[in-house]
């Protein structure tokens, strides 16, 4: 008996407008006029209970891999997700209770939940602080308020934003990255097989930096690799896919 699981993929149909990114219900450009009334409240991660692939940049590779799989899409431009399950709607990071899994690293996609940046207008610079009205997170009535008595952003936004920015920027050079790999021919479909209860299991349905090929770099090319950081972010995906297994058998511990 052979099972065989594709791996979940938290990108499909995420880069193209109109579709929202993947946990948002809605987007709305944040203002003082329609939300001064808005609050932020701590309502933990089960709006992500049902995200078995969350995206990741690679600066959180490193840290990310000790306790995260990482992989890459198969559709292009094949950014990086990490696997929280392998069944569809299945995430064995969060409790029933909404409570991220003690000691796992929590992607910064999620702590950035409810906010987005969007460009005002196709090829502007000019990004404009979204928010998804409907998170459990905003609140009319608990939590610290996102604007001041006089409608100025308050401490909690201006915090928001930064944030919310460095994750952007962080994404957009994780794409420069991908694309790199992707040039070079190390991006490749994958599989992970192994047994369990004695039975073969099969994962497949994603891609990851191809051993061989990765081996076989010129050295100017390799130390292109090196001295642009993507070296360590490479290994540390590697590793990250020994943890495929403990997905299949739900973690533990």
């Amino acid at each position: 008996m052979s099972e065989s699981t594709t791996a979940p993929d938290a990108m499909n149909g995420a880069a193209a407008a109109p579709t929202l990114p993947p946990l948002y219900g809605q987007l709305e450009g944040l203002t003082a006029e329609r939300h001064s009334a808005l609050r932020l409240r701590d309502a933990g991660y089960g709006f992500a209970a049902a995200a078995s692939a969350v995206p990741l940049a690679a600066e959180e590779f490193a840290i990310a891999a000790r306790s995260l799989a990482i992989v890459f899409a198969a559709q292009a431009p094949h950014m990086p997700v990490a696997l929280t399950g392998l069944a569809a709607g299945t995430n064995l990071f969060v409790d029933s209770g909404g409570a991220w899994k003690i000691g796992a690293y929590v992607p910064a996609y999620l702590r950035r939940y409810p906010f987005f940046l969007l460009r005002v207008a196709e090829g502007s610079e000019e990004l404009a602080l979204c928010i998804d009205p409907g998170a459990p997170q905003v609140s009319d009535s608990a939590g610290e308020p996102l604007f001041t008595a006089d409608g100025k952003p308050a401490p909690q936004l201006e915090r928001a934003f930064a944030f919310t920015k460095s994750v952007e920027e962080a994404m957009l050079r994780t794409r420069t990255m991908t694309q790199r790999l992707a040039e070079l021919g190390l991006l490749k479909s994958s599989v992970v097989q192994f047994e369990q209860h004695g039975h073969p299991v099969r994962i497949d349905g994603f891609f990851a930096v191809d051993r061989p090929a990765l081996a076989a770099l010129p050295p100017e090319q390799l130390a292109e690799l090196r001295d642009r950081g993507w070296l360590e972010v490479i290994y540390a995906h590697l590793l990250s896919i020994g943890g495929i297994p403990d997905l299949a058998r739900g973690i533990g511990g």
